[in-house]
């Protein structure tokens, strides 16, 4: 037996040529036979969608599972392959084989070329998953069919672009982040850094799972239905409703395909929302609340990891199942793996005017940040004073007392109407209605204080004469994009307020 696979057209005769000269034989005594159960390679493909249900046979597995609903693929192929499927669907079934089409984008190196073995970007998502070593990519090339001139080449580029090798990052980190890739359009520049910063996010995953079992301990058991309590604390109601909020804009995702918001959306709501704000404000109340307060906001933990990790499944199939289990269960008659469970979807509406409440709270607790980091040694707890100069203001700040005071670690914090903070604070701003007041005086050396807000007074000043100059110019409001004149003047207006808590803040020292 001969196989002849040149990638090219080729004639009897050269066939009966290449077959005597092997076996060295006469030309004449060659007898060529026809394999009878080979097909074009594309004329094979486009029997794809029926074929492997017994057709041309009436089989039932035909007549349940054709016509499909959707074909994943690539637009590199649409003509040779999907075009082809549909023109045989309509003849040779009278239906087209599916309703859509999703085409995948082409992935690419983190620079944005094509693959190549010779540029030694080429990567295995192996390698990727279970991490290499630069010496083991090296020697992947030497095992390949490149010349020595061609090998110095691409182990220069592996070199540069993996000088350490590919850290090991995982199945669930990899299929995540080629799912975050595709708003990127027709081709993913795959950057290995980022697939490793999502191998992070799992670790994230775990930590917050663990953190969670030893808050429920072994006796917990949670409530048999997702049912409120109606005892739940403002700050329970707020990532309910984040909850709720990411459901529904997951549902919107998956109908547009629209992956890169769906995984953003799980990414915020797991990192940003449940373990940066909630979990540190579950601490306190782990510590010191009554058995109910206590009961009612660890049922609201576990709707939150329960939901979020159904949520997470599709795009991280592994951590999630595992985390899965760890979970108590609600019932003796829930799923007992996270495939088969139901997903999420159809939330009740989001609670718009708390969630607007604590976005001014998450700004309060940025700028007492910014003034903590600038002044105090991180285990300082100072006390806080917010100025505030209206009284829906001061009641927000109250209603979510726990949160401002836990998240800013704080000591204390003093609402104050149209009055006066103590002297000694420094002072940054949130909006026109609220001043915090971070009292430091014996809490650092205010000589030194001075000397640098007299630094950050000159470096203001001198942004401030810059844009002046600039803003100054003959014909700057012809000449300048408009775009670029709003830039400037919102720089101006930034400016002129750290320059007025500066000099506040220089008043108290």
């Amino acid at each position: 037996t001969l196989t002849i696979n040149t990638g090219s057209v080729v004639t009897t005769s050269k066939v009966k040529e290449k077959a005597a000269s092997r076996f060295g034989v006469p030309k004449e005594s060659v007898v060529l036979r026809q394999d009878e159960d080979v097909l074009d390679t594309w004329y094979s493909s486009a029997l794809f969608p029926f074929s492997i249900f017994g057709w041309p046979n009436q089989t039932d597995d035909l007549k349940t599972f054709y016509p499909g609903t959707l074909l994943e693929t690539g637009h590199d192929i649409l003509f040779f392959w999907v075009a082809r499927m549909v023109f045989f669907g309509q003849k040779l079934m009278g239906r087209l084989p599916f309703g859509e089409v999703y085409l995948h984008a082409m992935v690419r190196d983190a620079h944005g070329r094509k693959m190549s073995k010779t540029l030694g970007n080429v990567i295995d998502p192996i390698d990727v998953i279970e991490g290499i070593t630069l010496e083991g990519l090296h020697l992947m090339l030497e095992k390949g069919n490149l010349d020595s001139k061609e090998i110095e080449r691409a182990k220069a580029g592996q070199k540069q672009d993996f000088p350490s090798g590919i850290p090991e990052c995982g199945t669930d980190a990899l299929r995540f982040a080629l799912c975050a890739y595709t708003s990127q359009g027709r081709a993913i520049n795959l950057d290995v850094n980022r697939v490793v910063g999502y191998r992070h996010f799992c670790n994230k995953l775990w930590n917050a799972l663990k953190f969670s079992l030893r808050a429920f301990g072994s006796e917990f058991k949670p409530n048999a239905t997702e049912e409120l309590s109606g005892k739940e604390s403002v700050v329970d109601q707020w990532i309910l409703s984040r909850l709720r909020a990411a459901v529904n804009e997951i549902d919107t995702g998956f109908r547009d395909y629209d992956f890169a918001t769906v995984t953003s959306v799980l990414y915020n709501f797991w990192l940003y929302e449940l373990c940066d704000v909630y979990l540190e404000c579950l601490k306190p109340i782990l510590k010191d609340s009554d058995s109910e307060t206590l009961s009612t906001s660890l049922n609201v933990l576990y709707t939150c990891l329960d939901t979020g990790l159904r949520l997470l499944h599709p795009f991280m199939p592994f951590v999630t199942e595992e985390l899965y289990q760890r979970l108590p269960r609600r019932t003796s008659d829930c799923p007992p793996s996270i495939c088969v469970a139901s997903y999420p979807e159809n939330a009740a509406a989001i609670d718009s005017q708390l969630e607007d409440d604590f976005a001014f709270i998450q700004d309060v607790v940025k700028a007492t940040r910014n003034v903590r980091q600038d002044y105090l040694a991180p285990k300082a707890r100072p006390q806080v004073y917010y100025v505030c100069s209206a009284s829906s203001v001061v009641e927000t700040l109250k209603k979510f007392e726990l949160a401002v005071t836990t998240l800013g670690y704080a000591e204390k914090i003093h609402c104050l109407l149209n009055e006066k903070a103590p002297p000694g604070c420094a002072v940054a701003t949130v909006g026109d209605k609220c001043e915090v007041h971070l009292l430091i005086r014996g809490l650092v050396d205010v000589d030194k204080e001075i000397q640098k807000l007299e630094s950050k007074k000159e470096k203001v000043a001198a942004k401030l004469q810059k844009l002046s100059e600039a803003m100054n110019v003959v014909d700057y409001a012809t000449k300048v994009p408009e775009n670029v004149r709003q830039s400037n003047e919102e720089k101006v207006r930034l400016n002129e307020t750290e320059m007025e808590n500066i000099v506040k803040a220089d008043r108290k020292s």
